[in-house]
């Protein structure tokens, strides 16, 4: 049956009675409508819960005294529904027929769901048979992606912002899978030292897209548009490590099986020639909230590939660097390496314990040189109540001269963690059902080479858009990010 045909007498709006107003209560305002592609249809504005069908209850429903002999017949008592989640206020179709929900002719499937935008079309039982178009009434946000990202997810809410961009939490309106997305505005090249410098963003990608493994954080896309670069990261539900730290004192137990999955994914980035230079609790994301869950590193802006390139430059967050990075005489041969992370990680465990930084200052001259002269201490009163052995380890962890710094290997087979069989075993065992096989062995073969992707810089002739699809194909366990 064509567009242009009418059904008189079959599909009807369902008769309403005119409700007594009390003037007291406020009138509730649409958060979308329908418009009708038929005559017989009127257009809806949607307040409530809107559902079409035969059956008596639905807002749209077929006459009783109708023909079946045409598409009425293949229309199911509730055929579709269309509803506001009061969760992420996204608007959704829910296709509950025997024949057929379509959207912009793409069949939904029965107890299917998709997320609905301004002008998607609705049709039933054939993908030709339009009922209507719907049209939101209060727009979603709009001015973070663009359409071509727009068309494919819907924006839930801001993660966070920086002064490279920002991160949103976003959903695929198919898949109804969450996801982060950071949008990066380039800077102008000349200002090399600037975190959204094309080559420090561009390295960024070519590290998400080389380094796979449950500790680091997967990016599934990029999608590039003029000066502005979207990247398609999972969703870590948890946050940032800082949350976890400021709104619980964990315990020491739970401390040893975070660092201990810090220490595993390190060692993996150790393995690959890279060094993060930036971590702090900040870059450390959580799965979800409960007490034990998987963290996951990320941001890695600052990271260097050493076989690329010596790493030299002063970079990352101030409290947490290591002194070879402020001071060049702790350099061996003018550049630092790996045991700058150790460092990092030894001031996340001082703090994951104590709440507090073990380097302060009232300005940042002062807090440079305690960490170059090691001035910290052991007096808060959350020290009484730890084993000796942790003291001992952040103490080699934070020794200031780089080649006497505790490595990760040793980090292992110190009595904190060697004799911790417990911890142990629940880390590993979390790391496996993830797909690793040897969490705490050390890793094979580094990469060899490394070599950025020129087209990813690069636009395509008409829409100045660029797109890589780097992640596996199926729904990865789900992350925030954060911009800084």
């Amino acid at each position: 049956m064509s567009d242009e045909e009418d059904l008189p007498k079959t599909l009807t709006p369902k008769e309403s009675h005119e409700p007594i107003v009390n003037s007291q209560e406020p009138q509730k305002l649409p958060w979308g409508r329908i418009l009708s592609f038929k005559k017989f249809l009127q257009n809806v504005d949607l307040v409530q819960e809107f559902t079409f069908g035969r059956a008596e209850k639905c807002t749209v429903r077929i006459s009783s005294n109708c023909d079946p002999a045409n598409v009425v017949f293949g229309i199911s008592k509730i055929h579709f529904r269309i509803e506001k989640s009061q969760d992420d206020k996204l608007i959704y179709i829910t296709d509950l027929s025997k024949n057929g929900t379509f959207v912009n002719k793409v069949k939904l499937g029965n107890g299917q769901r998709k997320i609905l935008k301004s002008y998607d079309e609705i049709a039933v039982t054939s993908p030709e048979y339009k009922l209507y178009c719907f049209l939101e009434q209060s727009s979603q946000e709009n001015d973070f992606l663009p359409p071509f990202l727009f068309t494919k997810y819907a924006n839930i809410r801001l993660l966070g912002r920086g002064s490279c961009g920002e991160v949103r939490l976003v959903k695929n309106r198919d898949t109804l899978q969450n996801f982060a997305i950071k949008k990066i505005i380039l800077s102008d090249s000349s200002l090399s030292h600037r975190i959204n410098h094309p080559t420090k963003v561009y390295n960024e990608i070519d590290l998400l897209q080389k380094l796979k493994h449950p500790g680091v954080i997967t990016m599934f896309d990029i999608q590039q548009h003029e000066r502005e670069v979207y990247l398609v990261l999972e969703y870590m539900q948890g946050g940032e490590f800082t949350k976890r730290i400021l709104s619980e004192a964990m315990t020491e137990d739970i401390t040893k099986f975070y660092f201990l999955q810090m220490i595993v994914a390190t060692q993996y980035l150790h393995s690959q020639g890279v060094i993060h230079r930036d971590l702090k609790p900040e870059n450390i994301l959580l799965r979800d909230n409960r007490e034990e869950t998987l963290l996951k590193i990320t941001d890695f802006g600052l990271s260097k590939l050493t076989e690329e390139s010596n790493a030299t430059t002063m970079c990352g967050t101030l409290t947490y660097v290591a002194p070879e990075v402020i001071d060049h005489s702790y350099r061996k041969g003018g550049e630092y390496g790996n045991s700058a992370d150790i460092w990092s990680l030894g001031v996340i465990l001082y703090f994951s314990i104590t709440r507090e930084l073990p380097f302060k200052g009232e300005n940042k001259h002062k807090i440079a040189k305690n960490i170059t002269t090691g001035n910290y201490d052991f007096t808060n009163k959350r020290w009484k109540d730890v084993e000796p052995t942790l003291v001992d380890l952040i103490k080699k962890m934070l020794e200031v001269v780089p080649n006497k710094r505790i490595d990760i290997c040793d980090i292992f087979e110190h009595g904190w963690i060697k004799n911790d069989h417990c911890v142990k075993f629940r880390v590993r065992r979390m790391l496996r059902c993830e797909g690793l096989q040897n969490p705490m062995e050390e890793h094979e073969q580094p990469l060899k080479k490394f070599k950025f992707n020129d087209h990813i810089s690069s636009s395509s002739n008409e829409s100045n858009t660029t797109s890589a699809n780097v992640g596996p194909s199926s729904s990865f366990p789900s992350s925030s990010i954060s911009c800084t």
